[in-house]
């Protein structure tokens, strides 16, 4: 499917129509000494997207040669992305950066997420949105 096509963009509307719902997003500049704080030239915008949470478990092995120590755990993650219609993402008339707050508002008891890399087209016309769990909060 060619990402601009008429039934890629269709099958994101229909997708989003099942799936979607509203978050916040909170613009936000970082500092290196200090915690984020809101960025006064970006909006604060409630707009409707796709969230993605996928729990996920992952080994986590160590060893040290000196007294041969080998140590193995599992460490529980979650990676978590947001999919905005191109449309709806070019509304926000700026681009989001690391370190931005994503607020889940309809699931209230989620934790805030940041954006963690620059947002990505995908090859189906959407806008892809990394998100790790907002270590400020």
């Amino acid at each position: 499917m060619r990402p601009n096509s008429i039934a890629a963009r269709t099958a994101l509307r229909a997708v989003q129509r099942e799936l979607g719902e509203f978050v916040r997003v909170v613009p936000r500049i970082q500092s290196d000494y200090s915690e984020p704080s809101p960025d006064p030239d970006r909006r604060i915008v409630d707009v409707f997207v796709v969230v993605s949470l996928t729990p996920e478990t992952a080994p986590f092995d160590g060893s040290r040669r000196g007294t041969k120590i080998n140590t193995s755990t599992r460490l529980s993650q979650r990676e978590a992305a947001i999919w905005f219609d191109p449309t709806i993402y070019e509304a926000l008339k700026y681009e989001l950066r690391e370190g931005d707050q994503i607020l889940l508002i309809e699931r209230p008891n989620e934790p805030p997420y940041e954006v963690s890399r620059a947002p990505e087209s995908s090859d189906r016309g959407d806008v892809i949105v990394s998100l790790v769990l907002d270590g400020n909060k």
